[in-house]
């Protein structure tokens, strides 16, 4: 992590690791390549034992599932690059930090005032244990080549709808979650960024360690999860006003 000096109050400035970004997208690049022949060969496989007879039931629907399964492969690689560069953007900066808000790859300037949370999940403790489970650990780890992230950071605001419309692109824009309408009239909104994705392994703790940092300076709540549920449990009464509020 960088810290600059601007002349004015201090600057950190954590950059992209664009190799590894450019590495993920090469994977992602493969598996949509691999995607589509496996696809057009199962397509050919059902096209010629249905017009031969060649083949049982059994044989035609496990040669269709492996086309549903091609299709999907394609599909999430597609979304994965798209985002992948969507959240590089034309900036080598994965997040700013400044006494006046935070800017995360891809989106926008924030400021602290608008800021509702901060929240971080730690999946990796879960990765790790799935990683010795057959078959699934192997396809998990060509997953995170291709740039699947364990370490989620969300960025909770106030008025989602407001920081939609200030995003360069409507691809952009879509990236940020609304929430349900508070009395207000105004929509939460959450902007996510799959830290280790777009980021070396020093720069995601730092990332973590600054951006907890700077919200706990500015009296913003910041919380750190090793469960998606405890998570989900944490924010969203924050996030939308008909969901109950937990209870100690």
């Amino acid at each position: 992590m960088e810290v600059l000096p601007t002349g004015g109050p201090a600057r950190f400035d954590v950059p992209l690791d664009l190799a590894k970004v450019a590495t993920a997208g090469r994977w992602n690049s493969g598996f949509i390549v691999v995607g589509v022949v496996l696809l057009l060969a199962s397509l050919a496989g059902i096209w010629a034992m249905a017009a031969t007879g060649f083949g049982s039931w059994f044989t035609i629907t496990l040669a269709a599932v492996f086309a549903v399964a091609s299709a999907g492969l394609v599909v999430t690689s597609v979304l994965r690059r798209r985002l992948l560069l969507l959240l590089v953007g034309d900036s080598s900066s994965a997040c700013t930090i400044t006494e006046r808000g935070i800017t995360l790859a891809g989106a926008p300037e924030i400021e602290w005032g608008d800021l509702v949370f901060v929240a971080v999940l730690n999946d990796r403790p879960r990765t790790n244990r799935l990683r010795s489970v057959p078959i699934y650990g192997w396809f998990g780890r060509l997953a995170l080549k291709a740039g699947n992230g364990t370490v989620l950071s969300e960025l909770a605001v106030r008025d989602g709808e407001a920081l939609r419309r200030r995003c360069a692109s409507l691809a952009a824009a879509k990236r940020i979650t609304l929430y349900g309408r508070w009395p207000d009239g105004s929509r939460r909104g959450v902007l996510p960024l799959l830290l280790d994705a777009v980021l070396s392994e020093q720069s995601t703790s730092d990332v973590v360690c600054a951006l907890f940092a700077a919200a706990t300076a500015h009296g913003i709540p910041a919380t750190l999860h090793e469960s998606a549920f405890d998570s989900l449990k944490w924010k969203a009464p924050q996030l939308d006003p008909k969901w109950p509020a937990e209870t100690t």
